[in-house]
């Protein structure tokens, strides 16, 4: 009696194994990867400012004068170290949105060191500015940037690490909802690049 019930439980265990994997496929279709904007798309909001739809696992991207069903969607940039996820590791010339960077210091002429990635690490990178003026620290307000490669810099104590640098694509995203809090950092746009 013991044997038929051990028999008939591992035999319901394997139907309803053999069960999930007919349905998983079908359970993987439902939720597709985002379909991430082309180059041209990314470069047609170079100098201009953006509205960033409610989403936090990909950016949903408007341009400001844009219908609401209309958008693109960009991966946002995650960082390059070690706790990325292989399939979101950053590819140089793609197109990403910073959110939530913060900037540490300036590094000279369009040149900040910031700190941006994923809420889990916030490794340093190098965000070149050529529209936007930082004025201040803080965090910047999301962004869209081009991943050209990395640059190795010079740690206080000597030894050198390898940082991804950013090139500013967009302005800093528009912020709707009344006065921009104080945690952000205060910037102009440098003349001939009107926010619109």
């Amino acid at each position: 009696m013991t044997t038929l019930r051990r028999t008939i439980s591992v035999g319901i265990v394997c139907e309803l194994l053999l069960a999930l994997a007919a349905i998983s496929p079908s359970l993987a279709q439902t939720s597709p990867e985002p379909k991430f904007a082309t180059s041209e798309e990314a470069e047609g909001f170079r100098g201009k400012s953006f509205l960033l739809v409610g989403d936090d696992t990909a950016a949903v991207v408007r341009g400001l004068d844009w219908s609401k069903d209309r958008s693109i969607t960009l991966p946002f940039w995650l960082g390059t170290g070690p706790a990325t996820p292989s399939a979101l590791v950053p590819k140089e010339g793609k197109y990403y949105v910073i959110s939530e960077a913060y900037i540490r210091r300036s590094l000279g002429a369009n040149e900040w060191l910031i700190r941006a990635g994923s809420s889990l690490q916030k490794p340093d990178a190098v965000l070149v500015t050529e529209k936007t003026h930082y004025k201040t620290t803080g965090v910047i307000l999301p962004t869209i940037v081009q991943f050209i490669g990395t640059r190795t810099m010079t740690r206080s104590d000597g030894s050198s690490l390898e940082v991804p640098v950013l090139h500013e694509v967009s302005l800093p995203m528009t912020w709707t909802k009344g006065t921009t809090p104080t945690l952000y950092a205060h910037y102009s746009i440098k003349a001939g690049y009107p926010n619109k």
